[in-house]
């Protein structure tokens, strides 16, 4: 991740990057690879090692505070800058001074080579502060590399009331887009790989609600429970009513979190199916579509047919 950070010219003195290492069994590899790259980097590096785990939305909401920029940039340690965007997209912020939020383009590599596009629209988009806005970009904010917003126009980093939740985040895109203008950017500036096992549930926060090292049902149920929880204590403290929508939403777009268990077996993806459909999830018909798509093509054909469809249209069908 480190090394694919290639802003060039006046960019380059414009860039801190600001590193929390979170109690990993790792540190001592880390803390040399951190060193090593400020070695040969132009770049400023405030590297920072937590004194416990603090968890997902703890050391998210603590590496935001640490930063002195007037952006943010989140990324993952396991995801990219596709080459070349950076410039691009810093030119964006530049000419767009009033926006709080923007939502990034981004890339996902599979294991097979294959390349998925997560694009939103064929040019930029922008939206006015209030609740729509939210609804809008809630569920498109999820994946955290690229989330961009301006330090400033949020004023709650040492709120604990989401630790646990792995959606940190989408507080802050809420708290920002209510108030103040946001916008989807064009630019593919990040990119993922389809890799990994996820170590969440290791901080005092995340125990109860996530086995680490594993990608359970339990996990995926806790997980979309938060983002329930979430929305409504959004609505509590914005005094605003985006839930309802919010799930409606995430119903016409059920496909991204439904397939994650359709390898582990019909009986085990139905009960999935059925305990989603509980929380409120099976709002539209677009869930019970992509419920019989998985269960009768399976995930590998699903996928390609999605990935044929986007390419086709040149973004992401909207619902």
């Amino acid at each position: 991740m480190l090394e694919s950070i290639d802003a060039s010219g006046g960019n380059v003195s414009d860039i801190e990057i600001v590193i929390r290492e979170d109690f990993s069994p790792r540190r001592k590899e880390i803390s040399k690879a951190v060193a090593d790259f400020k070695l040969c980097s132009p770049y400023a590096v405030n590297y920072i090692e937590n004194e416990k785990n603090f968890g997902y939305d703890k050391n998210l909401r603590s590496v935001a505070k640490s930063a002195s920029g007037e952006w943010i940039i989140f990324m993952g340690d396991d995801d990219i800058f596709i080459p070349g965007a950076l410039d691009k997209f810093i030119e964006f912020l530049r000419e767009n001074k009033n926006l709080g939020y923007v939502m990034r383009r981004y890339k996902r590599e599979y294991k097979d080579g294959s390349v998925e596009e997560y694009r939103y629209s064929q040019g930029d988009v922008f939206f006015e502060p209030g609740p729509a806005a939210i609804i809008e970009l809630f569920r498109r904010s999820l994946f955290i590399s690229g989330f961009t917003f301006r330090k400033k126009f949020f004023d709650d980093y040492d709120c604990p009331d989401y630790d646990g939740t792995l959606l940190f985040q989408l507080y802050i895109l809420a708290k920002i887009c209510n108030a103040h203008k946001s916008c989807y950017c064009d630019i593919a500036i990040t990119q993922a790989y389809d890799s990994g096992t996820p170590f969440f549930g290791k901080s005092d926060a995340e125990k109860d609600l996530y086995d680490s090292g594993m990608n359970t049902v339990r996990n995926s149920l806790n997980f979309m429970k938060q983002v329930k929880i979430l929305s409504e204590s959004i609505d509590k403290k914005l005094n605003i009513k985006i839930t309802d929508e919010i799930l409606t939403t995430y119903s016409k777009y059920s496909y991204g979190f439904l397939y994650e268990h359709r390898d582990d077996g019909v009986k085990i993806f139905r009960k999935y199916a059925r305990e989603l459909k509980k929380l409120g999830f099976a709002k539209t018909y677009h869930f019970y579509f992509y419920y019989f798509a998985l269960l009768i093509l399976g995930k590998r054909n699903c996928q390609k047919l999605i990935m044929m469809i986007k390419k086709l249209r040149g973004s992401t069908p909207r619902l």
